[in-house]
Order: C-alpha cells, then structure tokens, then sequence
C-alpha cells in the first residue's frame, strides 16, 4: 500500500464513525430507532434539533394553497438524517468500484420516463432517479449532466422527439463526477464526438484516480473555475464551486429558461448530501470538516441565486425537488397559470433547508 494511501486508510477509520449511511436511510424518514443497536434510540442534541425543526419549517409554503410539488418531504429524509455511530465505514483505499452493480443494465420500465419540454428550452431526458437536461440554445445543446453509462444512448435518442439532434450537443456540463453525473460522458462522446465537456478540475482528478471503472474514464477536457461561463448562442450557464458532496463539486445558474414571452432563471446545485467517501477516495478529512464546507457553500449558492434572480429550480435527481409531480401540473397548466417550476419562495425554502440540514450535520458531527 502506499504512503498516501495508507493516509488516507487511517484518516477514513476516524472518520468511520460518524459517515452518513444516505442510502440505507435516505427513503425511510428520521427516526429515533436503528441508533447504536438494534431499536436503540439516537443521542439527542439540542443545537440539532433546533436546525432539524427550521429545516422542517421550509418544507412546506407558509399560509396559502400548497401544491403537491412544494413540499419537499424527500429533501427533508436525504440531508436531516441523523448519521447512526458506528455504521459501517465505505471502502477507502484503491478496488472494486463500491458502485459496480450501477453499470449493469436495469429492465426499461424500472427507469423510463418519458420526456418533457419544462420550459421552452429546457428539457427532461433523464430517468425516474437521476436527471439529464437538454439546454436548447440559438447554436445548439448544452447538456447538463450525463448518466449512467448503459442508459445515456436511450436518453439521448429522446431528444428526437422534440425533433431536436443529440448530435447537435456542443457542450457536456457535468457539476460532480459522481457515478450518476459522470459516468456518461464516454458515451456522450460517442454520439456527439465535438462535444466539449466541461467539469471542475478536482473532479477530473477524481475520475482519474477514483474507483469508477477504466472504461467509463473519460478524457480529461475543460476545466472550469469559480465563475466559469458557458455561452452557447442565446444563453449561458455560470458554475460556481459549491464542495458540499466533493471539495470540488459546482452548481449552476442556468439563463435565461424560456416561457413564451417570459424569461426565467434556473439554479442546480451539484450535491446535495453528505457522503465523506466516494469511489475510494476520503473527500474530506471528516464530517466536522465536510459539513462546515457544506453550510458555507449553501449559504453562498443561497446569496449567488437571489443575486441572479433564480426563481426555477432545476435539480440532478427528481425526486428531491419533486420534477415529475411539477412536470405532471405542467401537462395540465391553462393559459395564464403559473408555471410550476417558477417559484421565488421554492427556490428560498430549499437552500434554507440545505442550510439548517447542515447545520444540524454539524452538530451531530460536533456532539453539541
């Protein structure tokens, strides 16, 4: 083994005990059991629960009529987790893929949606879990986000039912280089070979030397940097770094989202949750660190959107922003309703509760 890795191995072990298990407990809500033991209750701390209850409090419009896709109850159960001591420490060091089984092809109808146009140049070509966008512009696409390797053909053959060419991809934005954002970009290349890609450079070093298999390691493309513009014809989608799930992860202001007559802003946050390991590699040296890094690059993806006037909320996975239940209310829009996508105070409430779920990360991290 060697000295690094060998770091990282022993930085990893004390930080074993407090890695969140998000996808053992991502569906099943916060609860008290399952602590230490079996049924055992979870230590309660006070500055935790305080956040814990302000991030419940965004979930849900304050007064009115609230609509189905404005609750999100989802978001809640993924990043206000409570992290069990003792849970099992992921994998750190070189080796299988901890993610492997997601190369392996699932029946069609376990992950087929079928496509949406949301806004007039933005459309959903992803799955019932992960999300691909089709940013249409003057010059061509800009695609935000790839998919699993297996699955992103299919999803952009989708394209040529709005009679749009997958080939016409100019530009690859990927903002993470997780297994479900990344590992499409070979297969992105393939039908679109001119197609620029475009990630953080720490995440191209982490595809590098990460776990993902060899096949799905892309070539490393364009860097881009805190700010970084990328303008296609009539539109442009800035990226700011925002390491909440890696130290080099970015969000997104997409604009403009077009309405008709209107014009919109749209905003993608890159990570949502707290995973301190990824494909073998420690992304921060422990939770106390990661969540801190969390809350500060939610607080400034929070001041970055209300700068732009971001009042659409575009996200990588639909179930957290609930896309399918808004896509649902847009095939039954009248003339002059709202657009459900467009909201002011969906946008506040959600990163007020990626910030809260931070901070009740923090002092579940901190014991206080």
């Amino acid at each position: 083994m060697s000295r690094d890795w060998a770091l990282v191995v022993c930085a990893a072990l004390v930080a074993g005990c407090m890695t969140l298990e998000v996808h053992a407990q991502g569906r099943g809500g916060r609860g008290r059991a399952g602590g230490q033991g079996q049924g055992a209750p979870l230590p309660v701390v006070p500055a935790a629960e305080a956040h814990v209850a302000a991030a419940r409090a965004a979930q849900t419009p304050k007064g009115g009529v609230t609509r189905p896709w404005q609750e999100f109850d989802a978001l809640f159960r993924l990043i206000c987790n409570q992290p069990r001591p003792g849970a099992r420490t992921p994998q750190v060091g070189p080796g299988e893929s901890d993610e492997l089984a997601k190369t392996k092809p699932t029946p069609h109808d376990d992950w087929y949606v079928p496509p949406a146009r949301v806004f007039d140049n933005l459309y959903y070509i992803g799955t019932k879990t992960e999300s691909t966008w089709a940013l249409t512009t003057s010059a061509g696409i800009i695609l935000l986000n790839t998919n699993f390797d297996w699955v992103t053909p299919e999803l952009l053959d989708e394209l040529r039912t709005f009679r749009l060419n997958p080939a016409d991809i100019k530009y690859v934005v990927v903002l993470r280089s997780h297994s479900d954002q990344a590992w499409g970009i070979n297969a992105v290349k393939k039908v679109a070979p001119a197609a620029r890609v475009i990630m953080a450079g720490g995440e191209w070093d982490l595809l590098a030397k990460d776990n993902t298999p060899a096949s799905l390691k892309p070539t490393k493309d364009v860097v881009a940097t805190d700010g970084y513009k990328v303008t296609l014809g009539d539109t442009t989608v800035t990226l700011y770094s925002t390491p909440t799930s890696t130290p080099t992860n970015m969000s997104a202001i997409i604009s403009p989202l077009k309405d008709g007559n209107q014009r919109h802003v749209g905003g993608m946050i890159g990570g949502d949750f707290m995973r301190i390991v990824q494909e073998g590699i420690l992304m921060f040296p422990d939770m106390k660190t990661m969540a801190v890094s969390y809350i500060a690059s939610s607080r400034r993806f929070k001041d970055i959107e209300e700068k732009a006037g971001v009042d659409a909320i575009i996200h990588p996975h639909a179930e957290y922003d609930n896309t399918f239940e808004k896509i649902d209310a847009l095939k039954a829009r009248k003339p002059g309703e709202p657009h459900p996508f467009v909201s002011k105070d969906d946008v506040e409430r959600f990163n007020t509760m990626h910030i809260e779920c931070g901070e009740a990360q923090l002092a579940w991290a901190s014991g206080s």
